[in-house]
């Protein structure tokens, strides 16, 4: 297995897989210099799947402003199910841009959105070559999966619906739940009953030359005190095979996975391993949005003595000063 010492006052490695010639790489920047065991992330949940317009980045700006030492995403960076490749850059090239500008590292995984069809999949590998990878930070090990190696193509009527609504929600957001009502009533007047429950079940899948890399790279860090495992969809909610042979290969180390692609929080810990759903971080609500686990969200999380700790920012809560303006006061107000 090839390994990239990004520099040799870092503490940083990257493990790339030896059967990848491409020289393009999906992550943006480079770590600190001097990074130590002790440091902090940001994880940013799905941008798309019906994006409001202006969310991401808010958390963009908010992570330039607060710098972590880097940042990891679940996935599902653009809305995608494009047909064309040109179609396909044009998104990319936009959230790319606002990406980069942030000026911090970045760390994606491939969401359904991302690689949704053959051409899809081909336009990453043209552009960001690497469709799964890990790095380690001291003691700290960071995989990061492709859940949709064989991506779960939709039929042209089903993408015709969602392109249709997620155009709605772009042109109207502040009516975006009667959208997505209007969408999954939209479903259940098109799809058959069986099409319908298929569609509710998690579907991924990892191939086995992505496992057996898996496979390598945790045998070859078994000292690692904590993994951090970087998927988009919970595998942990689908009936995969491949999923618990992953299970399996991380075995009675202390690990964390992160997975995105429901668009709401959720915690989950069974003896040494914690399950964090991310929260949405632009992508629209799948609940009615009066749940705090349905607001859009980051979650920074800090590394101290080889131990993670997690904070949720919820993003409505975080404001420009220039909103607070001015106004008279009466001193009554203060008795």
């Amino acid at each position: 297995m090839q390994t990239v010492q990004l520099d040799e006052k870092k503490n940083v490695t990257i493990f790339e897989d030896q059967l990848v010639t491409t020289e393009k790489r999906p992550w943006f920047g480079s770590m600190p210099s001097q990074l130590g065991e002790d440091f902090s992330f940001v994880v940013m949940g799905d941008r798309c799947g019906m994006a409001t317009e202006g969310v991401f980045e808010k958390a963009l700006d908010m992570a330039k402003d607060l710098k972590p030492d880097f940042v990891l995403a679940v996935g599902d960076l653009i809305e995608g199910y494009w047909k064309s490749a040109a179609d396909t850059h044009q998104e990319w090239d936009d959230i790319d841009d606002k990406i980069a500008a942030m000026g911090l590292p970045f760390f994606p995984v491939i969401g359904n959105h991302d690689y949704s069809n053959q051409t899809m999949a081909e336009v990453w590998r043209e552009r960001k070559g690497l469709d799964y990878y890990a790095f380690r930070v001291g003691d700290t090990l960071f995989l990061s999966l492709n859940t949709e190696h064989t991506p779960d193509e939709f039929s042209d009527a089903f993408i015709d619906i969602i392109k249709r609504i997620t155009a709605d929600v772009k042109r109207e957001p502040e009516r975006a739940n009667e959208h997505m009502s209007a969408f999954v009533d939209e479903l259940k007047g098109t799809l058959s009953p069986e099409e319908l429950q298929g569609f509710g079940k998690i579907k991924l899948s990892f191939g086995e030359e992505q496992l057996a890399y898996f496979r390598r790279v945790l045998a070859n860090n078994a000292d690692a005190k904590w993994t951090f495992v970087n998927m988009h969809k919970p595998g942990w909610k689908s009936e995969s095979e491949e999923y618990q042979e992953l299970i399996q290969m991380l075995g009675n180390r202390s690990y964390t996975i992160f997975a995105g692609h429901l668009h709401a929080m959720e915690y989950a810990r069974v003896g040494n391993a914690e399950f964090i759903q991310l929260g949405r971080t632009g992508g629209l609500a799948h609940g009615d949005g009066t749940n705090p686990s349905d607001e859009n969200v980051v979650l920074w999380v800090t590394m101290r003595g080889g131990m993670p700790t997690y904070r949720v920012i919820h993003l409505d809560g975080v404001n420009d000063l220039t909103a607070y303006q001015p106004h008279q006061h009466n001193h009554g107000e203060s008795v």
